[in-house]
Formats: structure tokens, C-alpha cells, sequence
């Protein structure tokens, strides 16, 4: 029977949420210090908090109904996937969850300093209800796979909170919409979503005869004997789709964003001439367990292997438009060595 986080069906696919869930206990957030002394009841300096000029307050729709949203919201607190989608608007929480910069919320580069003054409340779903309530948010927003308890009920108790449950891929982009009307910075949105159909329509023009003549996959492995293959619905698979990319067969059916196979059966992306597989953001490196396909006899038959077109790809979980966007940089830089 399917779990509802993210259509978790396998050995491997727990172990991913078990991994996402551990890595996000390991890691800190450094130079905390944004929300100290007296000024809990003020925007932090520098946050780019909403324009308290935003009309009225907003009812949002949210996997936890309909929530009303007070008007020029200011001291929000994030958790998982939340705190990347207010990043890209210009919008720095008061608090979040610990930030796991290796997987699932990376942040961009450019990021990583605002992120380090943010009051850390809690890893993973272990959140600290009374660090939230001291920090006095006047929102509270909460994007993550719908397989956890993320204790809504109780967050509920200190402010308005916005949930959004995550099953696939595309519920990350809609939330980030919802995210943004709810702070005020619905053109801020629009710019990031804009940009990005601008980019990846000039990457498809650009590449026509390229995208058109290679087939791509994605290829990830959490151990236990198995590894995963990212689909044409999938994290990256959604980006590769919009400039137009061709996809091996085992990763053209998206009804499922991923297929999880067992590594006796490497010659499923034996027809791929490009195999993506992740990087972290945090080392640059390609995940132990990934990497450890190399050393099975039939990953070294692949036609991409022996053509050296196995390409390392950060943000292999892409979440919203901000890495979305350099995920198509990324893509295009890949497309240009063809």
C-alpha cells in the first residue's frame, strides 16, 4: 500500500525519508543570532519582510483548509521545504527548522548568509513549540511530505499556520504561489516564475536539434541492493520537460515520479545517453550510496558510462522556482558540452 509522502513505495523510498529525516537532525545553522534582545516585535533588520501596505488580510487554501491570513505579516516562522520558498521572495524567517543543506532543503549560494541568522526551532519534525512561541510569529508556514506529523495542531495554537502537504513534485511550485500571496509578494513570485519560462524556452529553442536527439535520465540509490530512476514528472524530470528533453523508457511514464528498481536490473537505463545524478549543495559531492553503482559490472556497460556522460546535477531535489532556475543553468551548461 502507498504511503502518502511523495508516493514512497519501496525499501529504498523509506530509507530516502528516513535519511532526508536524519540528515536534517545533523546538521546546524551557524551564527544564530537574528532575534535576540528586544526585538521580538519587530521585523528583523534587513529581513525583507512584506510591505505591511498589503491589502487586508488573505484566506489562503492550504492543505490544513482555509486559512486566514492577517494583512503585512512580518515575523513568520518556516519549516522544512517553507523556509527556500521565502528565501527567493526576498522574505527571511524570524525562525525555522534546521536547515539540512544536503537533502531535501538546499538553499542557493547566494542564500546560505541570511539563512545563518535565522532562529533555529527544532530538526527535521522534532519542532520546539515554545522556541516558536517566543520568537512571536505572526505566521507560521510549513511545507513538508504528508507521511509526518508535523504537529499543525499545536503551531496552530501560537499563530495562523499555513500548511502544505507534499505527495509529488509539483505541490512544492503551487505552494510557493500560495506562499507569496500570503506575504505580500505576488510580484516577486511572478518574476521568479517568468524568468524561469523565459529561460527554459530559450534553452529549447536554443538546443532544438540537441534536446531532441538525446535521451536523459536520472539515477539515484539509497543502498539495499536498489536504486531509484527519476521520471519525466520527477524534481528534475518537471525541468528537463519544459525545455523540451527527450527521456529514456524507463523514465518516460510519469505517472510515478520515481521507479525504484533493484541494481540487478542497471540495464533499464542502458537507452539513456545522459544519466543525471545528484550533488549536494553542501560538498559538491555525489551521495555514497549513488557513486556505489559504479561499482556494479553492468554500470560500467551503460552506453552514457563508457561515453562519459554521467553528469553530477545539484538540486536534484528542485523545489521551487529559485532552484529550478539554476537547475536550467545547469542543463545548459550541460547541453553546450554536447
Amino acid at each position: 500500500m502507498k504511503t502518502p509522502a511523495l508516493l514512497m513505495t519501496s525499501a529504498a523510498h523509506r530509507r530516502r525519508l528516513a535519511a532526508a529525516g536524519a540528515a536534517a537532525a545533523m546538521f546546524a545553522l551557524a551564527a544564530c543570532s537574528s532575534t535576540g534582545g528586544d526585538s521580538k516585535d519587530a521585523a528583523p533588520a534587513g529581513s525583507g519582510a512584506p510591505s505591511a501596505a498589503a491589502a487586508g488580510p488573505k484566506v489562503i487554501e492550504a492543505t490544513n483548509g482555509k486559512v486566514t491570513v492577517p494583512a503585512g505579516v512580518k515575523r513568520i516562522v518556516s519549516v522544512s521545504y517553507a523556509t527556500g520558498a521565502l528565501l527567493d521572495l526576498g522574505v527571511q524567517p524570524v525562525g525555522t527548522s534546521t536547515i539540512d543543506e544536503s537533502n531535501p532543503m538546499e538553499l542557493l549560494p547566494s542564500q546560505k548568509e541570511a539563512a545563518a541568522k535565522i532562529e533555529p526551532i527544532g530538526s527535521g519534525i522534532e519542532i520546539n513549540i515554545e522556541k516558536v512561541a517566543s520568537l512571536k510569529p505572526d505566521l507560521i508556514v510549513v511545507e513538508g511530505a504528508t507521511a509526518f506529523d508535523w504537529g499543525i495542531k499545536k503551531l496552530e495554537g501560537i499563530a495562523p499556520t499555513l500548511y502544505f502537504g507534499v505527495d509529488h513534485p509539483v505541490d512544492l511550485y503551487n505552494a510557493q504561489e500560495k506562499i507569496a500571496t500570503a506575504v505580500g509578494k505576488d510580484a516577486e513570485f511572478a518574476k521568479l516564475k517568468s524568468g524561469y519560462a523565459a529561460k527554459a524556452a530559450k534553452i529549447k529553442t536554443d538546443y532544438a536539434a540537441k534536446l531532441n536527439s538525446l535521451k536523459w535520465t536520472i539515477a539515484s540509490s539509497y543502498g539495499g541492493g536498489e536504486y531509484l530512476i527519476d521520471t519525466s514528472s520527477s524534481w528534475v524530470g518537471r525541468v528537463l520537460t519544459d525545455v523540451g528533453a527527450q527521456f529514456s523508457d524507463a523514465a518516460k511514464d510519469g505517472t510515478e515520479h520515481e521507479v525504484t528498481l533493484s541494481t540487478e536490473k542497471l540495464d533499464a537505463l542502458g537507452d539513456a545517453d545522459i544519466i543525471l545524478v545528484p550533488r549536494t549543495a553542501a560538498t559538491g559531492e555525489v551521495p555514497a550510496d549513488t557513486k556505489d553503482l559504479e561499482k556494479q559490472p553492468a554500470w560500467q556497460q551503460l552506453k552514457a558510462v563508457k561515453a562519459n556522460k554521467v553528469v553530477p546535477v545539484t538540486y536534484a531535489t528542485t523545489d521551487r522556482y529559485g532552484t529550478s532556475i539554476d537547475l536550467l543553468n545547469q542543463i545548459e551548461t550541460i547541453l553546450k558540452a554536447q
